[in-house]
């Protein structure tokens, strides 16, 4: 039997102070593009119109904007995530254009430079679909439509789609590596894809207190953590605040109240990009809250963050955001990377995050790979290839202890072959926590 379980929440404010020091930031103009999500290897989904059609593309640093190809008879696109490995999910047909009826849709790297797309169908009597994330497992979610509602939906790896509708759920908006998926309802659910069975966050209130009448949610990290908007039944005018939801804790609030408030997307240090009183900010965990433009190093002119959304945060704390530069003329998606000199105080941040590398890399024949843990556990380590395939198992649920743990890969596949030359990625999960290291193999 499914059910779901509801937890009483507490709900906590935490004053909104800047830090004394701000940390310096370098920018590079990706293109004239609105930008979307990050991933770690700092490629950003993003959208564009081409012939008065709405685009979806990759962008990366040095490198023109790459637009993700349409199948046929399609003449426009949408991406809206983008995993670790580079897969992106979106819409084909988008709704903006001419093609009302859109259909969900993924392009998978093809390991050449381009990528491949795979159109998904609608739920038996709807209309259109759109796939809305997607983790670094493959797992997809998004929503199904029949014209007047949408139901919540997980694509499998058939390409059918599952109804999450009986779950609870409603608007899924981000899925994590556990398969947690949060969604976007009145009060925020978190669905395990695994048991099928969803809990209901609640709406942030104290015992007694009804200031708060809802919630709407950003992006979960690999803590179950949510972030989003409070909404509160005191105003019209300044109804909503910046929250986040932490087991254990519950809501906090990490602003004022204000009409546009509320945070878009978190990493799994904690760090926040919000919007505050309509101006993209940045908290990060145990360092301050700023205004992103302020963390800009500008050469020429001055970057201003465009207040269309707060922007993107992924865990190499490199964020992307929409900005404009009157001096050069250019407007568009801008990465920001913290400067080798920078240090961001994170005396609050839990020493969760895994670290990841591989010596030697480039490598002909093996390499030893290096992952620190903070706490001893069970740990996963798996070789993916640039499609996202996995191509070996090098550590299945093998416990390690806390600290360095090193591991070599011999260059061979699942059946003990060698792999071709070309470009690998090494993924760990330990418990909640996972990361990901780029491996270039020689022949």
């Amino acid at each position: 039997m499914m059910r779901s379980v509801v937890f009483t929440v507490a709900m906590l404010v935490v004053p909104v102070m800047a830090h004394a020091q701000a940390p310096a930031y370098t920018h590079r103009f990706l293109g004239s593009i609105q930008p979307g999500p990050i991933n770690a290897r700092a490629e950003v989904v993003g959208r564009t119109t081409v012939a008065g059609n709405l685009r979806g593309a990759v962008l990366r640093a040095g490198q023109p904007q790459q637009l993700l190809p349409l199948p046929p008879g399609m003449i426009s696109a949408v991406g809206n995530d983008i995993n670790d490995l580079g897969v992106v999910v979106g819409q084909v047909g988008a709704y903006y254009s001419p093609e009302f009826s859109g259909r969900a849709a993924a392009w998978y790297p093809d390991g050449n430079g381009g990528y491949s797309v795979v159109v998904f169908g609608v739920l038996p009597g709807h209309v259109i679909s759109s796939a809305t994330a997607v983790n670094n497992r493959g797992d997809i979610v998004g929503y199904s439509g029949n014209g007047t509602y949408r139901y919540p939906v997980y694509f499998d790896a058939t390409g059918d789609l599952v109804d999450l509708t009986s779950t609870g759920i409603f608007d899924p908006v981000d899925v994590n590596e556990q398969r947690v998926v949060v969604d976007n309802s009145s009060t925020a659910k978190l669905l395990d894809l695994g048991t099928m069975i969803a809990r209901d966050l609640g709406i942030p209130n104290p015992p007694g207190d009804t200031n708060y009448r809802a919630t709407r949610t950003g992006a979960i990290n690999e803590s179950n953590q949510v972030v989003g908007s409070a909404i509160l039944t005191t105003s019209t005018s300044c109804d909503r605040q910046a929250t986040r939801y932490t087991d254990g804790v519950g809501w906090q609030m990490f602003s004022s109240c204000g009409p546009n408030n509320g945070a878009n997307d978190l990493n799994d240090l904690g760090d926040m990009v919000m919007l505050v009183t309509i101006t993209p900010h940045v908290r990060f965990e145990g360092g301050g809250l700023f205004p992103l433009e302020s963390l800009i190093v500008n050469d020429v002119g001055h970057w201003f963050a465009v207040t269309t959304t707060s922007g993107w945060i992924n865990n190499a704390r490199q964020i992307v955001m929409y900005g404009t530069n009157p001096t050069t003329g250019q407007t568009g998606a801008l990465l920001l990377t913290p400067e080798a000199t920078t240090s961001i105080p994170t005396d609050d941040v839990p020493a969760r995050a895994l670290r990841l590398t591989a010596e030697p890399n480039p490598f002909g024949m093996r390499t030893s790979i290096r992952f620190t843990l903070a706490t001893a556990g069970s740990v996963d380590l798996t070789i993916h290839n640039v499609a996202g395939k996995r191509v070996s198992r090098v550590l299945a649920s093998a416990w390690r202890n806390s600290g360095v743990n090193d591991v070599v890969w011999d260059g061979r596949d699942s059946e003990g072959l060698l792999v071709p030359a070309g470009v690998y990625f090494a993924n760990v999960r330990a418990g909640a926590r996972m990361a990901h290291c780029r491996l270039v193999v020689l022949r």
